[in-house]
């Protein structure tokens, strides 16, 4: 790991709010919960914040390390080096996926007549010129990103309420099918996308300027960050009525298209996608950048700018051959992909991680976990 990079408490939040807030929850939760898809996003919030604290735990007993170097520490080299390899290769698919989700997006909303293989190429040039300029410079972009993505969604919020759209008695009766729905819409689907992807902030905390900042600022960056995505969820129901809201693909662009006052201030869906792209753009420079420096870390390249365009063809090969078309990667990655990756990575070989600590009776020999920590650079 780089340790000359340093990032503050405030744009370690910025690039949290930005990575959850700007691509919502799959729309298959309101298919599940109806009217209640925001108490999804609720709960699955208050999950994410449960794992975050664990992830907390395993980053205060190796403040130096990367996740993919501190499994290593805890499983011997061995084993640890074989499942550092298996989340590189993890951070590698969520990046593609993301591009390719990206791209589809773009094509989707405002370049029909492009190629998908073109808007993929394009927006990689634009990831690699950002890991070119480096992080630090990534993190202090990425405030003006947060600035932007809270003006907009004040913006139309503001504009749905004098536009007259809402009517919350679409949003009742509330837990008309009991909490069955609920649960089954936040877990696993919400839990691990996107709340559960926070997993990736683990190969980022060492890079903190105050050890600190991990809890004051992640926990809280994670709950307003669900408290936007519940209301996104709210006001597209009061808006759009369950029936619409289950039809369509992004229920977010829909309902602001919607807006409209005095026939002068229309289309606004158009800085909805701009708040997508810049959210999926977030994610793949830090998924890519994660994939990266894992890899220099494992195979003890000094310099890692070497394995960038290495990875970045992999990155663009993956995400054309990911699915067949948008709709079947979206069915992919809300029926297998939770259950083969994201749970088992996120959550149970970390929380197995502590438990092994905790089996050896290791938590609280704190000081001779970071001297072993320390050993390992």
């Amino acid at each position: 790991m780089n340790r000359k990079i340093k990032i503050s408490g405030f744009q370690f939040f910025c690039i949290i709010f930005s990575f959850i807030v700007g691509i919502p929850p799959p729309g298959l939760i309101y298919t599940i919960a109806n009217q209640d898809a925001w108490m999804c996003v609720l709960i699955a919030d208050f999950t994410a914040c449960l794992l975050f604290a664990l992830y907390i735990k395993l980053y205060t007993l190796f403040p130096d390390l990367q996740f993919t170097q501190y499994i290593q520490v805890i499983l011997g080299k061995f084993v640890g080096k074989l499942m550092a390899l298996v989340y590189i290769v993890y951070f590698i698919y969520m990046a593609a996926r993301d591009l390719r989700e990206l791209a589809a997006l773009l094509r989707i909303t405002l370049y029909n007549a492009s190629s998908l293989i073109a808007l993929v190429i394009i927006t990689m040039f634009l990831v690699l010129y950002t890991l070119y300029k480096g992080f630090e410079t990534f993190a202090r972009a990425n405030e003006l990103i947060f600035l932007m993505t809270v003006a907009i969604v004040v913006l139309f919020i503001t504009l749905e309420i004098v536009s007259n759209l809402i009517e919350f008695k679409n949003l009742r009766p509330v837990l008309e099918n009991g909490l069955k729905p609920v649960i089954k819409g936040a877990f696993p689907i919400t839990v691990t996308i996107p709340f559960g992807e926070i997993f990736v902030f683990t190969m980022i905390m060492p890079y903190l300027n105050k050890q600190k900042s991990a809890i004051k600022v992640g926990i809280p960056a994670l709950l307003i960050s669900g408290a936007a995505l519940s209301l996104f969820a709210v006001l597209n129901i009061a808006i759009l009525g369950v029936s619409e809201v289950t039809r369509t693909v992004f229920p977010l662009l829909t309902s602001v298209s919607y807006i409209n006052v005095a026939d002068f201030i229309q289309r606004m869906d158009s800085f909805i996608v701009l708040i997508s792209v810049t959210g999926y753009y977030v994610k793949i420079v830090v998924y890519f950048y994660c994939a990266v420096s894992g890899t220099a870390e494992l195979f003890n390249v000094k310099k890692s700018e070497q394995l960038v365009y290495p990875i970045s063809i992999i990155i663009i090969t993956s995400s054309l051959w990911l699915a067949s078309s948008f709709i079947d990667q979206h069915n992919e990655a809300v029926s297998k992909a939770p259950f083969l990756l994201h749970i088992p990575l996120q959550i149970l070989i970390p929380l197995s991680l502590l438990l092994i600590l905790l089996l050896q009776g290791k938590l609280k020999g704190n000081k001779s976990l970071k001297q072993k920590g320390s050993s390992f650079h």
